[in-house]
């Protein structure tokens, strides 16, 4: 399976908002490089959002446009 699929399935089962770092991927994945090239271009392409160096989530669709994840979720990626 393409590293990009695997990662989108996993992304794919997480809820909307939760922060997550490319090391949640190290299991599936043996290249860390190749994890953060596919996570970097999920974010140019509009599926994910970037909340600094290595930190990112996804988004929730509004009508009023996308939801940042709750504090705690931020304040917990960040630590």
């Amino acid at each position: 399976m393409k590293t990009s699929v695997c990662i989108l399935n996993k992304i794919n089962r997480l809820p909307k908002g939760y922060v997550f770092t490319y090391k949640d991927f190290n299991q599936k994945v043996k290249s860390k490089e190749t994890i953060i090239k596919a996570l970097n271009r999920m974010v140019i392409s509009g599926n994910l959002e970037k909340i600094a160096k290595g930190k990112f989530y996804k988004p929730e669709e509004t009508v009023f446009g996308k939801l940042e994840p709750s504090r705690k979720q931020i304040v917990k990626g960040l630590l």
